[in-house]
């Protein structure tokens, strides 16, 4: 491990090396070559992680203004976006929720409803997995579900081997990572996906047309529930049920809601907070930010004696902030420079290809990208090249920052795609064979269900994605 790590500290830098030191090729600028020449380096390091992820978005930032990409100023200015408070924001939000064991009721009394067999059990960990998404940030929501996951496991007394063990562990998992497209309070990718849409049309001096908090979640519903019936049968098929008895799980689950006891005033207040900020974000949040509606509510959790400063801080994932906020700098200068419209018109289809073939191919790149690097990588480096292609590609801006935003919510392959998955492979029940290969399964099976939704359903919704 130590020599690879090294391999991929030297691999890095010395490939981007080599990109500054070859000609600049046509049509390309020196500022977009030197920007490459980041790229390449932050892209190595997120693929072998030599580092923490984050530290290589805050030294790709850091090149920024050294190799005269962009000035220092205007760096940091991206850096400090409505994207970046607004992932703040929704980590307080979620502290809140833990800290006062709402949201741990929440998960025991609809697991205690449904753990009637192990399909039923599996299924519920599944889609309350996804529907807790609705309230917080997905990655907590997997940081919720494991520790209730594995005490089922133990309740039912399963070994390493066990099928109904691992299909538990990725239901959860899976359930996680679907539900991570359904609001934008599920996970800071698809508010930094509006933001870098917001910044390219500012750039072409137009007002951009706003993508609302009901107008997202209307666009990704059908695709997440038809995704959660698609893994469930995936699951079913692949870790078929092996006749268990189910009362100790539910004993154990009893005895968990009885020892949390009546809801607290705590739990009451963070309960009613949420009440209110849902529509806040959809009233208030195009007009003054959805970063700063977020902002506005952690901190009445604050006043309102739900969080102390102290505890609050361990639960934000301070990590997940620094590497969104790096990837929006590196993609909006690779953006500004010219240089994601060369790869635009290098890597994507052809003017004039037909708009379901541009649609299927956006899909396809954001899974592929998802699978091998952070998805907040990919969106701030993807999706600048995708909005400046897309009038000639048939496709609607707005669909394709959405589209996108999915597509790279839906790697479900490898540990190294999400924290959901990593957390799910450590547990030692998942095989790395069986997640990778049903993983796959599942992100493949996933193109069609997008692309059906999207021609027949978003239309109807006015996110048409082909052009007139």
């Amino acid at each position: 491990m130590k020599s690879i790590r090294s391999f991929a500290l030297v691999l890095g830098p010395l490939l981007g090396v080599c990109v500054l030191a070859m000609p600049t090729p046509e049509g390309l600028t020196l500022e977009g070559q030197r920007g490459l020449a980041i790229l390449v380096l932050c892209v190595t390091w997120w693929l072998l992680t030599p580092v923490a992820l984050p530290v290589t978005s805050l030294l790709g930032m850091a090149l920024l203004p050294i190799l005269g990409v962009f000035s220092p100023g205007a760096t940091l200015a991206l850096f400090g976006n409505q994207a970046v408070f607004f992932v703040i924001g929704v980590f307080v939000v979620a502290a809140a929720m833990l800290q006062s064991g709402l949201s741990l009721r929440l998960a025991l009394w609809a697991m205690r409803s449904m753990a009637r067999s192990e399909n039923t059990l599996a299924g519920a960990v599944l889609v309350l997995s996804a529907l807790l998404c609705l309230f917080v940030v997905s990655h907590a929501v997997a940081a919720l579900m494991l520790p209730i996951v594995i005490g089922l496991i133990r309740a039912l007394d399963l070994g390493p081997s066990s099928r109904t063990a691992r299909r538990l562990v990725v239901s959860m998992a899976w359930g996680t990572i679907i539900g991570s497209n359904l609001t934008l309070l599920a996970s800071a990718r698809a508010s930094l996906a509006l933001e870098v849409y917001g910044t390219h049309m500012a750039g072409l001096g137009e007002t951009p047309q706003p993508i609302g908090f009901l107008e997202f979640t209307a666009a990704t519903v059908g695709i997440c529930f038809l995704l959660l019936g698609l893994a469930w049968v995936v699951l079913r098929v692949a870790m078929p049920p092996e006749g268990l008895e189910m009362g100790p799980a539910v004993q154990r689950l009893d005895a968990r809601v009885q020892e949390i006891g009546a809801v607290t005033q705590a739990e009451w207040k963070t309960l009613g907070v949420l009440v209110v900020m849902v529509p806040a974000f959809v009233i208030w949040g195009p007009k003054f930010g959805l970063g700063t509606v977020a902002l506005v509510f952690a901190c009445s959790l604050f006043a309102l004696g739900v969080l102390q400063w102290e505890r609050a801080r361990s639960y934000v994932n301070w990590g997940i902030v620094l590497l969104y906020g790096g990837a929006i700098a590196i993609g909006g200068g690779l953006a500004q420079s010219g240089a994601m419209e060369w790869v635009a018109q290098g890597l994507l289809p052809p003017p004039g290809t037909h708009p379901l073939y541009s649609l299927v191919m956006v899909v396809v790149l954001g899974i592929l990208c998802t699978a091998f690097v952070a998805n907040a990588a990919v969106i701030a480096l993807v999706l600048p090249a995708l909005l400046i292609a897309a009038p000639t590609l048939g496709l609607e801006p707005r669909a394709v920052t959405v589209l996108l935003s999915v597509s790279t919510g839906m790697a479900f392959s490898l540990p190294v795609s999400t924290p959901a998955l990593a957390m799910a492979w450590g547990t030692g029940y998942v095989r790395n064979r069986d997640g990778f290969v049903y993983g796959s399964a599942l992100s493949l099976l996933s193109i069609p269900v997008v692309v059906v939704v999207v021609v027949f359903l978003w239309p109807q919704l006015g996110l048409e994605p082909f052009l007139h």
